[in-house]
C-alpha cells in the first residue's frame, strides 16, 4: 500500500498556531471534493482555531497536492459542493450550527478549478444542501426555506446554472439525482424507482428493485468511471454494520462484508475500515466476490470526510505519530495500492 502524506506546515502561508500545534489542525474539513485524482477540495472552516470568529475555507489544488489555493468566503463554513465538467459548486452557510432563527447560504460556482469563485445565488432566510447538477445549467438542491416561524425542507431546480431556483413537488426526505435536464430519478419505499418530470410534474414507475427487506436506501451516486447509477444500503437495524449496493440500470443487487462503506470505479470497489485503533485499506477488482485487505500501521485515521477517486485513491486526515515531533501531528494523506 502506497501513501502520500501532505504537510500543511510546509504550504507556504500557513505555520503551526498556539506554537504547537500543526498548521491543518487549525481547520474543520466538512468534505473533501474530488474532481478526479489530481483536481480535488477541502471544504470547511477555520473554526478549530477561531472558535468565534471562524472563516469558511476552500483549499484547491490541481496538481495531486503539491501545490494549494486557499480562498476564504467571510464568516461561516463551506458545507458541501459539487463537481461536474470544468465547473464546481459550493455552499457556504454563514452559520455552521443553523438555528431556529438564523439560517443563510450563499451558492458559488469556479470555473478554473478554484483559483476564483464567483457568487451566484443568495438564500437570505434558510438553507442550501443535497445540490445535485446534471449539465451546467440544469441541477437540483433542497432547501430550507422560513415560513412563519418555521423552517420547512423543499426541492427546487434551476435551468440557468443557479441564478434561480423553481419549486417542485417531491418529499425533501428523498434522495434525488437528475438523469436529463427535465428530470430526476428517486426512490420510495427502498425499491420503487421512480422518474419524475420537473416540467409537468409526471411521476414514472420504472422498476421495482430486489433488495433485502432489512435494508434501507442510504443515497444514490454515480460510478466515475461508467456513469452508472448506484443505490447505496445500510442494514435498518440498530448498529447494524450491514451494507450493499444495487446497479440501478439492472436491478442487480450485491451484498459487501460487514462495515463496507465501498467506492466504485466499474468492476474495482475499495473502501477504509475503522478497525480501531488501526485501519485497513480493502480492495476487489472483480466486482466485490473477493478481497484484498492491508493494514494500515502508519498513522491513525480521523474520522472526518472521506474522498475518493478514479481507481483506488482515498484521500483522508490522519493524525502521524511516528517520527520526531516536527514529523507528527495531522496530515492529509492520499493512499492507492500502488500510488502513481
Amino acid at each position: 500500500m502506497d501513501w502520500k502524506i501532505i504537510d500543511f506546515n510546509k504550504i507556504q502561508g500557513e505555520k503551526p498556531f498556539n506554537t504547537y500545534f500543526d498548521a491543518l489542525s487549525r481547520y474543520n474539513f466538512n468534505q473533501i471534493l474530488n474532481h478526479n485524482k489530481d483536481v480535488f477540495f477541502l471544504l470547511g472552516d477555520d473554526s478549530e482555531e477561531n472558535h468565534d470568529n471562524y472563516n469558511a475555507i476552500v483549499y484547491s489544488t490541481k496538481n495531486f497536492g503539491n501545490s494549494w489555493k486557499k480562498n476564504a468566503f467571510g464568516k461561516g463554513t463551506v458545507k458541501e459542493g459539487f463537481s461536474l465538467d470544468n465547473e464546481v459548486f459550493i455552499i457556504v452557510d454563514t452559520n455552521r450550527f443553523p438555528t431556529s432563527s438564523e439560517r443563510s447560504s450563499i451558492l458559488y460556482k469556479s470555473n478554473d478549478f478554484g483559483d476564483s469563485w464567483t457568487e451566484i445565488f443568495k438564500e437570505d432566510e434558510g438553507n442550501i444542501s443535497n445540490i445535485n447538477f446534471y449539465s451546467q445549467k440544469a441541477g437540483i438542491a433542497v432547501f430550507s426555506v422560513k415560513k412563519g416561524n418555521d423552517f420547512v425542507y423543499e426541492y427546487r431546480y434551476t435551468n440557468d446554472g443557479g441564478e434561480n431556483w423553481i419549486y417542485f413537488d417531491l418529499n425533501p426526505d428523498f434522495n434525488a439525482v437528475m438523469t436529463s435536464d427535465e428530470t430526476v430519478l428517486f426512490i420510495e419505499n427502498n425499491i420503487n424507482v421512480y422518474e419524475l418530470n420537473l416540467k409537468d410534474g409526471k411521476k414514472t414507475l420504472l422498476e421495482n428493485l430486489a433488495v433485502p427487506q432489512n435494508m434501507e436506501l442510504a443515497y444514490i451516486r454515480k460510478d466515475e468511471k461508467n456513469s452508472k447509477l448506484i443505490a447505496y444500503y445500510f442494514g435498518s437495524e440498530q448498529n447494524s454494520t450491514k451494507s450493499g449496493i444495487c446497479y440501478l440500470d439492472k436491478g442487480q443487487y450485491i451484498s459487501l462484508p460487514d462495515g463496507y462503506y465501498i467506492n466504485t470505479y466499474d468492476d474495482f470497489f475499495y473502501t477504509l475500515i475503522d478497525d480501531k485503533p488501526y485501519s485497513s485499506y480493502a480492495w476487489s477488482d472483480d466486482r466485490g466476490k473477493t478481497w484484498k485487505t492491508k493494514k494500515i500501521e502508519e498513522f491513525f485515521i480521523v474520522p472526518t470526510p472521506t474522498g475518493y477517486a478514479d481507481k483506488g485513491y482515498v484521500y483522508k486526515l490522519a493524525a502521524l505519530f511516528k517520527g520526531s515531533q516536527e514529523e507528527k501531528g495531522a496530515r492529509l494523506v492520499i493512499g492507492h495500492p500502488v500510488i502513481k
